[in-house]
């Protein structure tokens, strides 16, 4: 049968790689990756799986290319920017390899039909948003898809691979998972059950010439004995909690951190504490003034903003400086040691603004560098193409086992750090109904507050239909059905809540049917 032309070619670009023992380009010609997130990470990863041949990639990300972006981003180029990332991306994918296939969606992730999560083999997630991955990470357990999770931060960064119960995909070994039993089993064991065991420790200590005999007599029969019982209970035991499934990304990040917009809309409740919040102030100002939010992109406005939150960082130094060196300590002063005071000021809030903070603070920059990104998003492509491979019934290797770990760019150094599942998990474990949020208030925050920052967080609650308590003293600060406990200005101080409290949100009359969330867990911190 005579060959085509264009599988010759295809043959000849893929040649390399099957030369690798178990590789089979079928599984490859005829996989399926989605990708959340076309940054940094993105962009190494879709290149990557595009060079090697797959049948399709699906592209997922909500942002527009920015000039920033072009140290790190190696599928954008200048000229680029304004352009949704995922489009763009695209089409130099397939600059690369015109035998790929491409989906991109410039839209949420939570917004995309759930048939295009379930089209993928493996969904890769290399998002820089805490929230999105927490609802990602819910969407891959829902319908029991492996998820490869990375990030990076300056000269760090992490790669997960999360197997839900249920996948289907074999994960970890069950004679070492036996093994891990059995020694926890004998870590356990009191002198007063097992007095023979711990006399035997004792004599291989004393007596180095005898270890061999006394683990004959006395160890090994015990371990024998646990070794016995929990491989006769281990399938239904042990196996449903330890074999082929990992934690989820909720299991280490059980209370997200606080929305950012929440942050900055407390700021310009207060005054600005730190050189973010002057930024902040001054892009509210920015507003006010010329009848528009500052554009970005363009560099007159962003020296304009950069003036104004320079006026807002002199304002800042100046109060601060006010709070510590008072009119009657600066009599006592002199000018060299005044001088000293206002430096050292200077120093702790750092010095005045370069034009690029502007982006970096009101876009919620992440400190980034290539080399970190390139490491990372090779650790998280290889780990995909393996689940890719074992989705598909073929063993190139296994996955990471632990299955998280940390690079420091600095030591050249990988930990792998054995993560745990958590039982009280709210996204894989066993309870249900229940959501941990951390928000930020102003000092002078009231009950009202609350709600809007719940709303801000991404929970729009209906104050008439939600009471607030406190789980400790069960003491009621808001009640929508008696009068005097809804009163929305009263004062989070007066209540006696302090920094890092934790309240209670639950839901009354019609919210108790319609909502899936029974209980919010809220960890309050003053700003």
């Amino acid at each position: 049968m005579t060959e085509k032309p264009d599988d010759i070619v295809k043959s000849r670009m893929y040649a390399r790689q099957q030369l690798i023992d178990g590789w089979d380009q079928d599984i490859i010609d005829n996989g399926v990756i989605m990708i959340i997130g076309v940054g940094a990470l993105g962009c190494e990863i879709a290149k990557d799986f595009a060079l090697m041949g797959i049948k399709k990639l699906i592209l997922v990300d909500l942002d527009t290319i920015e000039t920033s972006n072009l140290s790190r981003q190696m599928l954008f180029r200048p000229g680029d920017e304004g352009r949704a990332k995922a489009e763009v991306a695209a089409e130099r994918l397939l600059e690369m390899n015109p035998y790929l296939k491409v989906d991109y969606y410039f839209e949420k992730l939570q917004k995309l039909p759930m048939a295009v999560y379930e089209e993928a083999d493996i969904v890769v997630a290399a998002l820089d948003n805490f929230n999105a991955r927490l609802d990602l990470n819910k969407i891959c357990l829902r319908i029991k898809k492996p998820m490869v999770e990375g990030a990076t931060h300056a000269f760090e960064g992490h790669v997960q691979i999360i197997i839900p119960e249920g996948s289907g995909l074999q994960y970890k070994n069950k004679e070492r998972e036996i093994e891990n039993l059995v020694q926890t089993r004998l870590w356990e064991t009191t002198e007063m059950e097992y007095p023979e065991y711990f006399a035997a420790q004792k004599r291989i200590e004393e007596l180095e010439e005898e270890i061999e005999t006394i683990k004959a007599e006395k160890i090994t029969p015990l371990i024998q004995k646990f070794r016995r019982e929990i491989e006769m209970v281990f399938d239904w035991k042990y196996a449903p909690e330890l074999l082929d499934l990992t934690p989820c990304y909720r299991c280490l990040v059980p209370i997200p951190p606080a929305d950012d917009k929440l942050v900055a809309a407390c700021t310009l409740k207060g005054l600005p504490r730190n050189r973010n919040h002057c930024v902040i102030k001054a892009e509210v100002e920015f507003e006010k003034r010329y009848g528009h939010k500052p554009d970005l992109n363009l560099n007159d406005e962003v020296v304009k903003l950069k003036e104004i939150a320079q006026g807002e960082f002199e304002k800042l130094r100046e109060r601060v400086f006010n709070e510590n060196v008072p009119s009657e300590k600066r009599e006592t002063l002199s000018e060299e040691e005044l001088e000293e005071w206002k430096l050292n000021i200077k120093e702790t809030f750092g010095p005045d603004y370069k034009f690029e903070e502007m982006e970096n603070i009101l876009g919620n920059k992440i400190a980034a560098i290539q080399t970190v990104s390139s490491v990372i998003a090779s650790i998280q492509s290889q780990e995909a193409l393996k689940l890719l491979f074992r989705v598909n019934g073929r063993n190139i290797g296994a996955p990471m086992d632990p299955p998280y770990v940390n690079y420091n760019g600095i030591y050249g150094q990988f930990d792998h750090l054995n993560i745990i599942k958590r039982d009280d998990c709210l996204a894989c474990g066993k309870i249900e109904g229940e959501e941990n949020v951390q928000i930020v208030v102003p000092f002078d925050a009231d009950v009202g507050y609350i709600f809007e920052a719940m709303k801000i967080t991404g929970y729009e609650l209906d104050p008439e239909l939600w009471m607030i308590t406190n789980p400790m003293t069960k003491e009621i600060y808001w009640n929508p059905y008696m009068p005097s406990l809804k009163d929305p200005n009263i004062k989070l101080t007066t209540l006696k809540i302090k920094s890092n409290d934790i309240i209670t949100i639950t839901p009354l009359g019609k919210a108790l049917t319609e909502s899936e969330i029974k209980r919010f867990n809220v960890i309050i911190t003053f700003m």
